[in-house]
């Protein structure tokens, strides 16, 4: 089937679109904002886009439990200090993350409904998520915004936080082992998730092709 997206009522929009680009990698935002209050929340339209400078994107729609009319607390906080962190989320933390999406009011803090510690960032005022595997301190880059409320936020990563457990130097080069990070993503429909258990690795072509003779 064909889909004409300008033809389509939102919620069909957003259904092909998420049920199609899987999987979608979460990040967990920390913020503090203005007045120093914390919060966590999940978004899962999100990658990294560059590395030189180092880039990532998050697609924050507007605050659905408010009846769209406001910036969801994460967006308003980052609108507010420039700054936010953006903590992977592995399987370990799962229950605790789907409890930080939950439509609480604001100024509930986020960390203390889901009794997970903080940890204090090196190059900005937001917090880490202790214990997650990878936590990326971001400056605003760039808000794009995209509709009433909601926005694209390009942040510009300033420094990175890994456990201890998944670095090593390999004959002098950094070595990161990912698959041990146990990391989830969003995957098709409501409430479902993706575990990153299996890979497969195909090595990249140079040109000119090689061809094998018989």
């Amino acid at each position: 089937m064909h889909f004409t997206m300008a033809e389509l009522p939102p919620a069909d929009r957003y259904r092909i679109l998420t049920n199609t680009v899987v999987p979608r990698p979460i990040a967990w935002v920390a913020t503090r904002d203005a007045q120093g209050r914390r919060n966590l929340a999940p978004f899962s339209f999100f990658n990294v886009l560059s590395s030189a400078p180092p880039i990532l994107g998050i697609g924050m729609g507007a605050d659905a439990a408010r009846g769209g009319l406001q910036d969801k607390d994460s967006l308003r906080a980052i609108r507010e200090t420039g700054e936010f962190v953006v903590a992977l989320v592995d399987e370990a933390h799962a229950a605790a993350m789907n409890l930080t999406a939950i439509n609480a009011p604001a100024g509930v803090d986020e960390f203390t409904l889901a009794g997970l510690d903080a940890g204090e960032a090196r190059l900005v005022k937001a917090p880490l998520v202790a214990g997650a595997p990878v936590n990326f301190e971001c400056r605003v880059w760039q808000v794009l915004d995209t509709a009433p409320h909601a926005a694209i936020v390009l942040g510009e990563v300033v420094a990175i936080a890994i456990d201890d457990r998944f670095v090593a130097r390999e004959d002098g080069k950094l070595r990161l082992d990912s698959p041990a990070m146990q990391l989830i993503g969003r995957a098709h429909g409501a409430g479902w998730y993706w575990r990153g258990g299996d890979t497969m690795q195909i090595d990249r072509l140079s040109w000119p092709l090689e061809t094998k003779e018989d």
